[in-house]
C-alpha cells in the first residue's frame, strides 16, 4: 500500500494502539468505511414517503432529521435496556475478531 508517509504513521500509531497489526487496521477501517458506504446506499434507495398509511399489520414509516423511524405496535415483554446492552456486546465480540 502507497500512502502519504504521515498518514501512514498515524495508521501504524492507531492500530498499535488498538493491539492490531497495520494490515488488520487497514482492512478494518476499509470494511467499516464500505459497510457505512453499503448502508447510505440502501436509505437513499429506499422510497420512504412523510407520511405512510399505517394499519396494525404495516408499521407507519418516515424519515426524521435524517433517521429512519418505524412505528410499530408496542412489543409484549421487551426490555429494551437488555436489547440495546446485546446489541453492544456482540459489536464488541465482532470488533475483537479482528
Amino acid at each position: 500500500m502507497n500512502l502519504p508517509p504521515q498518514l501512514q504513521q498515524e495508521a501504524e500509531e492507531w492500530a498499535s494502539r488498538q493491539g492490531l497489526s497495520f494490515e488488520q487496521f487497514i482492512l478494518q477501517a476499509v470494511t467499516e468505511k464500505v459497510t457505512a458506504l453499503n448502508q447510505q446506499n440502501t436509505e437513499a434507495t429506499i422510497q420512504v414517503p412523510e407520511v405512510h398509511s399505517s394499519t396494525p399489520q404495516q408499521p407507519r414509516v418516515y424519515r426524521k432529521d435524517g433517521i429512519l423511524v418505524i412505528e410499530t405496535e408496542p412489543i409484549n415483554n421487551l426490555d429494551l435496556n437488555a436489547f440495546i446492552d446485546e446489541l453492544r456486546e456482540e459489536r464488541i465480540r465482532e470488533q475483537m475478531a479482528w
